[in-house]
């Protein structure tokens, strides 16, 4: 047993390496009130439905929802009923809910949490 514990103080003690995710292009951050930048990227239902929220939000303001996965847990039962549910929903313009999920995980969500479609709230990729 005693050999294990100067092990894990090596590994312990190591310095954290910063870690970058697989896109080539820098991150960029929006912030309320910016335009948001004019690209094709975000997929609506399948890959062949793309949505350019620059366009989107030329029309009315709206929100951008963020979420890490599509039917996790917090997410799925907390974070995003509580937007669909809050009295104020259809005053708050166009409502995206974005992941890093394939549209048609984003479509089955969708579904799943909005089945009559009646909140308006669009999901995305």
């Amino acid at each position: 047993m005693s050999f294990r514990a100067p092990i894990r103080r090596i590994a312990l003690a190591r310095p954290a390496l910063a870690a970058r995710g697989f896109h080539s292009t820098p991150r960029a951050f929006v912030r309320v009130g910016q335009e948001i930048p004019n690209l094709d990227v975000l997929l609506e239902d399948s890959p062949g439905n793309k949505v350019n929220l620059a366009e989107e939000f030329k029309s009315a303001n709206g929100y951008i929802v963020g979420v890490p996965a599509a039917f996790s847990g917090t997410c799925s039962s907390k974070h995003i009923p509580s937007y669909i549910n809050h009295p104020k929903l259809k005053q708050a313009g166009q409502v995206f809910v974005v992941s890093v999920n394939d549209p048609f995980v984003m479509k089955a969500w969708s579904e799943q949490l909005d089945p009559a479609k009646q909140t308006g709230v669009s999901k995305h990729f």
